[in-house]
């Protein structure tokens, strides 16, 4: 599975003009800034980010620093940060541009259009370039961002309009959204009396052809068969998940992409229980691959996941390298994300000690097994349970915690055995070797 970080890497949008044309200025801010572009050219694009905030920390007015880390967020599909830093470069260009400013400050406009379309919000998109094409009417960039922009607001309008009549057919206690809420407020408390609304909501929606009421309630039914561990219906309700998705959805939309990459991870988490490992690390690949848009260097929290499930799969193979190095990726995007002491690391910190201890690797095992135990303990278990939503309550969360602190005295009675053994062969072989010095020499033959 180490070919999971092959994925084909999306080409970043370039420098500005401004940043490649550069005046030779040896500020500090100036240096931050070609670093940052250095960064980028090597699709190191947290380095990029780095130094361009530096620079922006010296000069914060020049709009320039904010639209590369604009664009370095954007490629790290960060669309949240790259319309804020957008937004903000967008304003500084207006107010000072010039006819020799007119390709950075058009990029600005590009980027808060762009980014603002990623998050899904298409019709802010439309009005932000609406304000980049009444500068700069004749832009390709914009006038190309503009048909894809024209296309979501059609869709988004057809998905209103669909939404509206299948609000009206399932208004009625029989129609399957009204099933589907009412199994779910099932789910938690008595999941199995949950699966048979959910089979009549799925019939319901498909006599009505509501494609995305049945992917609400396969959905649910799916996470209801995995909570009951009934992994061969689980895998059943998933694969059929996928395919309605595929058929709904639209991968250019970004929460979209991500719910069909979070069918995948679960559907191969189904297969993996279920015995069919070989499915199953195609189905955590697909999700990967969905989850980071093909470019192995986006960093998210759902890649992290799937990145952990998929070594747990790797695991169960026999793959104990393999696994590891997966669990580190996912470690460093979790750090990257959350900080040193979040309860995502002391999770995966369990998976990679694990995969330490397949390894034989004990010192390093018992060193992950000890950290994570030692950020669990920081934290009250609703902190835990509020940064790990997978632990579904706080039983299931003492559980974990008292398998961790077996699984490492385990580990840690084996290490002192293997100690107290390495001592005594050592003793065993010392008094040996005196024993041979005192022994007295042969007699020479005649």
């Amino acid at each position: 599975m180490s070919h999971i970080f092959g994925c084909k890497q999306t080409p970043p949008t370039p420098p500005t003009t401004s940043d490649e044309e550069s005046s030779g200025s040896t500020s500090d801010a100036e240096m931050k800034k070609k670093k940052g572009n250095r960064a980028m050219g090597k699709k190191k694009y947290p380095k990029a980010i780095k130094y361009y905030s530096k620079a922006i920390k010296i000069d914060p007015n020049n709009a320039t620093y904010h639209l590369n880390r604009a664009i370095a967020n954007s490629a790290l599909e960060l669309w949240k940060d790259a319309e804020h830093d957008a937004t903000t470069a967008v304003e500084l260009q207006d107010a000072t541009t010039t006819a020799t400013t007119t390709a950075a400050s058009s990029k600005g406009h590009f980027q808060l259009a762009r980014a603002r379309l990623r998050r899904g919000r298409c019709l802010e998109a439309r009005e932000a370039l609406k304000l980049g094409l009444n500068r700069y009417p004749q832009e390709p960039a914009l006038l190309q961002l503009g048909k894809e922009i024209d296309r979501a607001v059609a869709k988004l309008e057809a998905k209103r309009q669909q939404e509206e009549e299948d609000a009206a057919k399932s208004a009625g206690p029989s129609g399957a959204k009204a099933l589907t809420d009412q199994a779910r407020a099932l789910a938690d408390a008595s999941p199995s009396a949950a699966l048979p609304l959910l089979a009549e909501a799925v019939q319901a929606a498909q006599r009505h052809r509501q494609r995305r009421e049945e992917i609400g309630a396969r959905s649910l039914q799916g996470k209801v068969h995995l909570r009951l561990r009934q992994w061969a219906d689980a895998v059943s309700s998933w694969e059929a998940v996928v395919q309605l998705e595929l058929q709904e959805f639209s991968v250019d939309i970004l929460e979209e992409r991500s719910a069909l990459s979070n069918a995948h991870n679960n559907l191969g988490i189904a297969q993996k229980n279920a015995g069919r490992l070989g499915e199953a690390s195609s189905s955590f690949q697909e999700a990967y691959r969905l989850a980071t848009n093909g470019d192995d260097k986006v960093a998210t929290h759902q890649a992290s996941q799937i990145l952990q499930n998929a070594a747990q799969c790797l695991l169960v193979q026999g793959k104990a390298a393999e696994a590891r190095a997966l669990c580190e990726r996912s470690q460093e995007i979790c750090q990257r994300l959350f900080g040193d002491r979040h309860g995502t690391l002391a999770l995966g910190g369990l998976a990679l000690a694990r995969c330490f201890r397949a390894e034989g690797d004990l010192r390093n095992a018992i060193a992950s097994y000890a950290k994570s135990l030692d950020i669990f303990s920081e934290k009250t278990s609703e902190e835990s349970l509020a940064e790990l939503p997978e632990l579904p309550s706080v039983d299931r969360l003492q559980q974990l915690l008292q398998q961790t602190r077996g699984e490492l005295a385990q580990l840690v009675a084996l290490a002192e055995r293997a100690k107290a053994q390495a001592m005594q062969g050592a003793a065993a072989g010392s008094a040996a070797a005196e024993g041979y010095s005192e022994a007295a020499p042969e007699a020479p033959s005649q």
